[in-house]
């Protein structure tokens, strides 16, 4: 059932959804909208590039690229939550926590040159900027104040389920982005997923010859959680839109790639 050609198939034809979104009639306000939009499209051309890895076999970079798509949908699930105090703002205004903590740490370690790359006005803005977030929101270990996993379950409490499972992207978080946040790093575990070593035809018996392919049932398995990451990128964008019929179409594709047994 899951194999490389249903898998393009299914990419093509939600890509092709994706489209018929546009134009689209807006219900958010414009900081949301402006963020809900750049992480979709972001995801957007992720599912792109992923179509084109799944053709070439190319295991680790699919498997790489689903994570970072699934942590930006875990983000837009959290945004259209409601949930989270601040909401778009907060997620924006985190980008100068982060350069205020980079900035620190590399004239830590390299005070002159980071002087020379690090001009003063733009010191003292992400200063600025990074006081006052730790002012308003206390936090800065992460934009929400919720770790990844924390996240996926606020999402599980605000939406109705997915394939009849009450903690699906809490599920999501447990098996494939642990698993490929393992790609990422490039850890054994994942390298030995991805690569499959087969024997060379060698006519001499005794030769040891092996020679690497790509292992594609982990090719597979990698690629079709892509595709869910992308039907909830679609789910979750249409919740600043007029389209609530997204939703029943983002609930029968899931079932189709991951069926649901009935009792």
């Amino acid at each position: 059932m899951y194999n490389i050609k249903w898998y393009q198939e299914l990419a093509g034809k939600y890509l092709t959804y994706n489209s018929t979104l546009y134009p689209m009639t807006i219900n958010a306000d414009i900081k949301l909208q402006k963020v809900m939009f750049e992480l979709h499209q972001s995801n957007t051309d992720t599912m792109n590039s992923i179509k084109q890895l799944v053709s070439l076999k190319k295991v680790n970079d699919i498997y790489c690229l689903s994570r970072s798509m699934f942590e930006s949908v875990v983000n837009m699930g959290a945004l259209v939550s409601g949930k989270i105090y601040g909401g778009a703002e907060r997620f924006e205004d985190f980008q100068y926590v982060e350069d205020y903590k980079t900035y620190n740490k590399l004239r830590t370690v390299f005070p002159t040159f980071t002087d020379m790359v690090y001009k003063q006005d733009i010191v003292k803005k992400i200063t600025e900027q990074n006081d006052k977030f730790l002012k308003k929101y206390k936090k800065d270990n992460n934009w929400c104040g919720l770790n990844m996993c924390e996240r996926t379950k606020l999402i599980d409490g605000s939406f109705p389920p997915t394939c009849s499972n009450s903690k699906f992207f809490e599920w999501l978080y447990y098996f494939f982005y642990k698993l490929s946040s393992s790609a990422t790093h490039r850890s054994s575990t994942t390298l030995k997923r991805s690569i499959a070593w087969l024997k060379s035809d060698d006519s001499n018996k005794n030769s040891n010859s092996v020679y690497p392919t790509s292992n594609v049932p982990n090719l597979v398995l990698a690629g079709f959680h892509s595709l869910i990451f992308y039907l909830a990128s679609i789910r979750f964008i249409s919740y600043i839109l007029n389209r609530t019929e997204i939703e029943s179409y983002y609930q029968k594709e899931t079932t189709r790639i991951i069926p649901v047994k009935k009792n």
